[in-house]
Formats: C-alpha cells, structure tokens, sequence
C-alpha cells in the first residue's frame, strides 16, 4: 500500500564512499586556497630606525600587511597615523621555515629592511634594495643581519 511519501533512490555503497571521499578531500583544499588569498598582516616592535626603499621610519611599533595578491605591502605605525609606507615585492623567496619575522640588513650601523616573511612555512617576500644601501659586493665584514619576529 503506498503512503504517498517518496523517498530519493539509493546510491550505491560505491558511489556514497567516492562522494565521501571527494567533499572529505575538497573542503580542505577549498580552506588552503581560500586562506592563501586573504591579506596577511603582522605586528613588530623595531627598536631601531630603518630605511624601506627610500624611506627612514624611526622605531616603533609597526602594522605590516600584504595585499594585492601577495606583492603589495603596507608598513604602517601603530602608533602615528601619518607613518606609513607602500612598497612592493621584488620577489617571492622559499627557505627554511623560521617563523613570521622581519629581516633586516645592517649596513655600518644602518638598517634596511630587506624581507618579510608572513608565514612560518618557509615562504618570504624580498624587497626592492634601497639604493642607499651598499651593493653586496661592499666591505662585507660590516653587514649583519637582524630578524625581528611578529607578535
């Protein structure tokens, strides 16, 4: 006797385990990608001043966010409002994964920011060399380098 419910057919045990399979798979690549595209930011305190292409920004505490799918940046005073600074990418760089930092080169007492590095994966941003900073063929012996970490 038919109650007039209609129930949607079956699938195959087959079929239900491939379809398990491909959403238990998808969604977390679907999450990768999708965290891959949002800006990333971080926060650090400096406590020297510093040269960003040819810009000198004193010490402080500074906002810095990637934007415009990975090559923009954004260095910002979390304290002043009038300091901030865009500056772009040179290139991507892949390295060991040493936590998210700012790198800075020291040139006889000067320091230039010189890559950033948002994720603890391993993968940073090289910046454009300010021109005023000496040419990596200069007096080697009076370069350092110095990492500041994100908070």
């Amino acid at each position: 006797m038919a109650t007039g419910v209609l129930y949607p057919p079956r699938l195959p045990m087959i079929e239900r385990t491939a379809l398990r399979l491909m959403i238990g798979m998808g969604v977390p690549i679907a999450s990768a990608v999708v965290m891959e595209q949002l800006p990333k930011t971080g926060v650090a305190d400096v406590p020297f001043a510093f040269q960003v292409e040819q810009q000198t920004l004193p010490p402080g505490s500074y906002s810095v966010k990637q934007s415009d799918l990975g090559r923009s940046i954004r260095i910002q005073s979390e304290k002043s409002a009038g300091t901030s600074l865009n500056c772009v990418a040179v290139k991507h760089k892949f390295g060991k994964a040493q936590g998210a930092r700012l790198v800075f080169e020291n040139h006889a007492g000067r320091y230039f920011l010189s890559e950033i590095w948002f994720d603890a994966d391993g993968r940073g941003l090289i910046l454009q060399q300010s021109p005023l900073a000496p040419k990596p063929a200069s007096d080697a012996t009076d370069q350092t380098v110095r990492n500041i970490r994100f908070q």
